[in-house]
């Protein structure tokens, strides 16, 4: 019999359907970050029923999905420990960062085991040398013995259409670009290890990935609008515990919201973006931190930044207070059409938080006694600049336990 609360046990034979496939990701979700544990432990862990437990791990077990650990009572089936049959396969993510070519080799749980990494120059193609780190992160894993479960690719731009293509990149210019396209032609490696995978490679708007890594540090908080410009103007919402995408892939968009009436054109055609007032490379060159930016890195310039406004250096507090009451009229427009419960702030802006708050807050509904103006919260990033690599990690994973073949031995 059933015990009252628990799901029926399922049979060991036929397709999972929807119940017993978000509960059969979960269990595989708590062995991919915990590693190996025994269907009590695992009943305990997801709150599954044991009778749920048991035709699940059954099924699994059956399927090459998952394979008894190498600790236990061999007395006792039950007792034994279990381990997913695939918890030596790699995710690996690139990405350019603030002024870098990044690529990781990374366990299921996350846990980062290798890294590599090229300069972004003014003289070299962006995606060239993300090709790079790209093949070497490949290589890294293959000679490792690791095999890959997953590729991803994040982009400052926007992913849209089928095929995807990347537009508004800051890197890559405005126009649409078949970012994968470029980098299977760059890495015969790339491309050889993307017909090996068993789902198409991910391709990702960064920020995508950053929210992702804020809404699980976020407990209790399925409404979050992640904003961001260390190196692109960028956003991206979890909605209902969601990703909200839109229709074309524009949804959350933030740095071509045209905020600045009258204002210049923007290389996407519009006047006003606000990407034409608040990008970084226009703060740092208005604050006079260009030649730092162009020696030492936009990081570097960005560092100096925050530290001249935090002692009050007039060009410096010019630069960013003009910026950030750009930033706050752009979510004065977001946030009553999102709701968000948090504004996430992440990069620079975040240790610059107060000003931007200051400008959100100044023309905000004084209804009920000021109910509407006191929310959101507004709030830093609490993954830092890893958001989006985190993010990443965690989605891919997500991916893997949606379709449990996928991990079979």
């Amino acid at each position: 019999m059933t015990a009252a609360g628990e799901s029926p046990v399922p049979t060991t034979t036929g397709p999972l359907d929807e119940v017993h496939r978000a509960q059969s990701a979960r269990l595989l979700d708590h062995l991919a970050v915990h590693g190996p544990a025994t269907r009590s432990e695992l009943a305990s862990a997801t709150g599954l029923g044991r009778g749920t437990i048991a035709g699940l791990t059954s099924r699994l077990l059956d399927s090459g999905v998952l394979r008894p650990g190498e600790t236990g009572d061999a007395a006792d089936g039950r007792a034994a420990p279990l381990a997913l049959a695939a918890a030596d396969h790699t995710l690996v993510t690139a990405m350019l960062g603030t002024d870098e070519a990044i690529a990781t080799v990374a366990a299921l749980d996350g846990t980062e085991i290798a890294r590599f990494t090229e300069p972004l120059t003014i003289e070299a193609d962006p995606l060239e040398l993300l090709s790079t780190v790209l093949s070497r992160s490949i290589g890294r894993a293959q000679r490792a013995k690791h095999p890959i479960a997953e590729i991803t690719v994040l982009t400052g731009g926007a992913v849209v259409g089928r095929p995807q293509i990347v537009i508004a990149d800051p890197r890559l210019g405005a126009e649409p670009l078949d970012v994968l396209g470029v980098l299977r032609g760059y890495a015969p490696a790339f491309a050889e290890a993307e017909a090996a995978l068993a789902l198409p490679v991910s391709l990702r708007p960064a920020a995508a990935a950053a929210v992702a890594a804020e809404h699980a540090a976020l407990p209790g908080i399925d409404d979050v609008l992640y904003i961001v410009g260390d190196d692109a103007l960028a956003a991206a919402a979890i909605t209902g515990g969601r990703a909200l995408t839109g229709g074309h892939g524009l949804a959350a968009s933030f740095a071509h919201l045209p905020v600045v009436p009258d204002g210049v054109r923007c290389e996407c055609g519009q006047q006003g973006c606000l990407v034409t007032v608040a990008a970084p490379e226009r703060i740092v060159e208005r604050a006079g931190l260009a030649d730092l930016a162009a020696e030492q890195g936009q990081l570097a310039a960005l560092t100096e930044l925050v530290a001249r406004v935090q002692s009050a250096d007039d060009r410096a507090r010019w630069s960013w207070l003009d910026a950030a009451h750009w930033i706050g009229r752009a979510l004065q427009l977001v946030v009553p059409a999102l709701d968000p419960t948090v504004v996430v702030v992440g990069g620079h802006w975040g240790l610059l938080l107060g000003d931007i708050e200051a400008a959100f807050r100044a023309n905000r509904p004084t209804l009920g006694g000021g109910a509407l103006e006191a929310i959101p919260t507004l709030a830093a990033s609490r993954a830092g600049g890893e958001a989006a690599l985190i993010g990443a990690r965690s989605q891919a994973r997500e991916r893997l336990v949606a379709e449990p073949l996928l991990l079979a031995g």
